[in-house]
């Protein structure tokens, strides 16, 4: 029951923290694009300067490199109208050190933005990818795609993720495909298929252990 609540929790989570998520392609590029016209007027220089920054800046941590941790993170943070950067939350944290990696980055472009005069223009939430040369991943329009440097070994595709999570799940092994759906939602958080897959395997639990106990109600 308890592990039933934590999914459930997960995928409440990831659908409501992920508005893309709810979204068709056309609406999600239009969100990016709002992205781009909001960080064109705040930030100096505008998106590609933001983007030319973080590239230029960022290193992927050797840790989440060599474990191939590739990933989406939402950063949600406002700058207010006289340029502070403030109230930074990373949604959809990867560890090894990348959400830390974000933030640090967030934090160092103080004192590189625009003032503006209406509220409406202090609220940011932008999508942003990690992910490592030679591995096949999708994400549907990140504002940020961040490509690092090969291991030194292939790191699995998607599709290898998504294939184990199904042959799992044929097999009735409910915490191995979450363990893979999990992975494939931390890669792409908008792709609503994982998290319909993820929530069968909670239910298909649910439904083995109420017919169990029926079953023993009847001995």
């Amino acid at each position: 029951m308890k592990r039933k609540i934590l999914f459930l929790i997960i995928i409440s989570i990831f659908t409501s923290g992920f508005l893309f998520a709810q979204q068709d392609e056309t609406a999600t590029e239009s969100r990016v694009e709002q992205i781009h016209t909001l960080l064109d007027y705040r930030f100096r220089g505008g998106f590609y300067s933001f983007e030319r920054l973080f590239n230029k800046t960022v290193k992927y941590p050797d840790m989440a490199r060599t474990n191939c941790e590739i990933g989406t993170m939402l950063a949600r943070f406002t700058v207010d109208c006289q340029g502070e950067v403030k109230n930074i939350r990373i949604e959809n944290p990867l560890g090894y050190g990348l959400e830390k990696v974000l933030s640090k980055f967030l934090k160092s472009t103080q004192g590189q933005w625009n003032e503006c005069k209406n509220d409406r223009f202090t609220h940011f939430a932008i999508p942003i990818q990690f992910t490592l040369e030679g591995t096949k991943t999708d994400s549907i329009y990140p504002a940020i795609s961040f490509v690092g440097d090969n291991p030194g070994y292939a790191c699995p595709d998607d599709s290898y993720y998504l294939k184990k999570a199904k042959e799992a799940l044929k097999k009735g092994r409910k915490k191995r495909a979450q363990t893979y759906l999990e992975t494939l939602i931390r890669r792409n958080p908008f792709d609503k298929s994982y998290y319909k897959l993820l929530k069968e395997t909670v239910d298909k639990k649910d439904k083995a252990k109420k017919k169990k106990n029926k079953s023993r109600k009847k001995h």
